[in-house]
């Protein structure tokens, strides 16, 4: 069973978003060198967002929390690490600042759920108080084990989850113990049904980033082709030593028949100056004689030389010479088809850099044209709603109210929701401009509630529960309660 984990650290609010989101800018300016991210799988991907927080980014909401901690302490929020001195023992401590929203990295599999990452999230918020307000599953990161082979793809499999890490009852941060933390590790693995990663208290090891385990791979491969280079740097280096040492045994052979033959030769010139002066023929003895006894010892010292050295040796000596001759030529072939793998490995890669570059590239001009084009249109469309709501709320009465009611909601601290009266109002404007359709009254409310917005600056997080319940009216959930209105205005 394949095993998981959690490793949680403080977000960061300024490129989380970015990341998780697979934004253009992201993707344009992301270090390949460092990450593989296929663009190819992208559509694999999965996102939740929770509504206290749909609508807004991280940096607002990060506000936001800034903002209830004032409200709830009195006091601003610590986010930066300070000291303090005991004064009964004189030691110095170090309080470490809050950090609100946090981002755990989870290790899973391909066929993880998005509900069991929200059902791990609800058993964290019921037993600590966290609340999760982002998750993603990404299964468009990993690496390859030999650069430039896309059949080596292994795949990477994991998701984020952003955590508001604050209780908003008490405006201070949630306090979780390392057993709470091991804790979490425990309830991943039973939502996920995986294993439980290993503690690194028993491992000793900590958790490699995303990037980080990127590298350390890449790494481990280029020291593992290191060593294979080394070994074959090596071999080549003894094959090298033998030849050498065969050539200067050779060469010290050569030497010594040389000189036994310059030996052979002195004798046999002495010998024939012997013979012109016939001493030696005439007398059989003398100088003629030590010639010939002479010349016997040396061609029996040939002999012993021929048999010290018989033709087994030489022809040994032959075979090993030519042996280590095709193990380096072997060796000079190996060489050469690694460079060109490698050059054709680089050549690949860059190829798909580039390709992948101009891909981004092109997405990004279109995104952005698009994007240009569709802000242009909702200028207008914004521009000629917001006249026609000035000039509904001039002129028509129960317009007016709606949007009186609309602000009171979202300026009120303890309103819940919207009473019969408003709720009709509301209700009336919506059936006036949007028919009976409920997903036409829709966006009848959302441009109420924008318009409550234009007139007077509404907090964004309130706002957001604010197009919920107006959203509520349109689904009907108030239906009852207007009918109840209107038996009790006609009696």
């Amino acid at each position: 069973m394949a095993k998981t984990s959690d490793n949680i650290r403080p977000c960061n609010i300024g490129q989380s978003e970015a990341h998780n989101r697979r934004t253009p800018q992201y993707l344009a300016h992301i270090n390949k060198d460092k990450i593989y991210l296929r663009t190819d799988l992208m559509d694999g991907n999965e996102a939740w967002v929770s509504p206290r927080i749909e609508g807004i980014s991280l940096r607002e909401y990060y506000r936001y929390i800034g903002e209830m901690v004032k409200a709830k302490t009195g006091r601003a929020m610590q986010t930066k690490d300070r000291t303090r001195v005991n004064p009964k023992t004189g030691k110095t401590v170090t309080v470490r600042g809050s950090t609100p929203i946090k981002e755990g990295v989870i290790v899973c599999k391909a066929d993880t759920t998005m509900e069991q990452l929200q059902r791990y999230g609800e058993l964290c918020h019921e037993r600590w108080g966290i609340t999760p307000l982002q998750i993603f599953i990404h299964r468009d990161e990993g690496h390859y084990e030999t650069p430039g082979d896309a059949t080596s793809w292994k795949p990477n499999y994991h998701a984020h989850i952003v955590w508001d890490w604050m209780n908003h009852d008490t405006g201070k941060s949630c306090k979780l113990s390392p057993q709470d933390m091991s804790e979490m590790q425990t309830l991943l693995a039973e939502a996920l049904d995986m294993e439980r990663g290993t503690s690194k208290e028993l491992t000793g090891r900590e958790h490699l980033e995303r990037t980080d385990y990127i590298i350390a791979k890449q790494k481990q491969e280029a020291e593992k082709a290191q060593a294979s280079k080394k070994q074959a740097e090596m071999e080549h280096q003894r094959i090298e030593k033998e030849m050498k040492e065969l050539e200067q045994f050779g060469r010290i052979l050569d030497d010594e028949l040389a000189d036994k033959k310059r030996q052979l030769e002195a004798a046999d010139k002495e010998n024939r100056e012997s013979i012109k002066f016939g001493l030696a023929n005439l007398l059989g003895k003398g100088k003629y004689a030590a010639i010939e006894k002479e010349n016997e010892e040396l061609r029996s010292e040939n002999e012993q030389i021929k048999r010290s050295f018989p033709e087994v040796l030489k022809q040994e000596v032959s075979k090993r010479t030519e042996k280590l001759s095709a193990e380096k030529r072997k060796a000079e072939a190996e060489r050469q088809t690694l460079a060109q793998e490698r050059d054709e490995a680089i050549r690949l890669l860059n190829e798909q850099k580039a390709n992948e570059q101009q891909h981004i590239n092109r997405e990004v001009h279109e995104a952005t044209g698009r994007q240009k084009a569709i802000t242009e249109e909702l200028q207008w469309k914004s521009a000629l709603l917001n006249a026609l709501a000035d000039l509904l709320y001039r002129t028509v009465e129960v317009f007016r109210r709606a949007v009186a009611a609309i602000i009171d909601f979202a300026s009120s601290q303890y309103k819940s929701v919207f009473s019969p009266s408003e709720a009709a109002d509301i209700k009336e404007i919506m059936r006036l401009y949007g028919g009976e359709d409920p997903e036409q009254q829709k966006s009848v409310g959302k441009w109420l509630v924008s318009y409550a917005e234009n007139r007077k600056q509404l907090d964004p997080i309130e706002l957001t529960h604010t197009y919920n319940e107006v959203n509520d009216i349109a689904e009907g959930t108030y239906d009852w309660a207007i009918k109840g209105n209107e038996k009790r205005i006609q009696r």
